[in-house]
């Protein structure tokens, strides 16, 4: 299966990670590359709260422990 990459390099150096590195498949949803972009996001440190504002809420269905398994 064929792989795209969303890299973020981070300019200033730093204790804190440089490069954050998400391996895409191609097949990927438009919903689960949000949800990537979420996690990007707060891997970067950005509140929860700035995030929903932003991207909105998810409205997860099926499994209610997702999010759960999201910040695990």
């Amino acid at each position: 299966m064929a792989l795209d990459k969303l890299t973020y390099s981070r300019g200033i150096k730093s204790k804190e990670p440089q490069i954050i590195e998400f391996s895409i498949p191609t097949d990927l949803s438009i919903q689960e590359y949000k949800r990537t972009c979420k996690r990007l996001a707060h891997a970067l440190g950005y509140s929860t709260q700035n995030i929903e504002e932003h991207f909105g809420k998810d409205v997860e269905k099926g499994n209610p422990n997702q999010l759960k398994l999201l910040f695990d």
